[in-house]
């Protein structure tokens, strides 16, 4: 092999670990800066959207905007707490 192609060869690999290394240092998008999502609740049928009151939510520590449900109990709008229970 002559010194040449063995010169070429060094600088290339000298070249190629040197880009390696800089594409791994590089900043990449983790998604930690995003906020944290609890999984989605179901959704909620139309007709229990219309039937709303205001009612105490423990969660919120106020009252909120309560819906009343289909199947008997009612849901705070801002947390999605299960309200059923909470004297109004």
């Amino acid at each position: 092999m002559s010194q040449f192609a063995a010169a070429l060869g060094g600088t290339l690999t000298a070249i190629g670990v040197g880009a390696v290394m800089v594409g791994r240092s590089w900043p990449a998008p983790t998604g930690r800066h995003r906020a944290l999502r609890a999984a989605a609740p179901a959704v909620l049928r139309p007709v229990e959207a219309l039937d709303q009151f205001e009612a105490y939510c423990p969660a919120e520590d106020r009252p909120t905007l309560q819906l009343h449900l289909r199947l008997g109990g009612s849901l705070c709008t801002e947390c999605r707490n299960d309200t059923t229970g909470v004297p109004q």
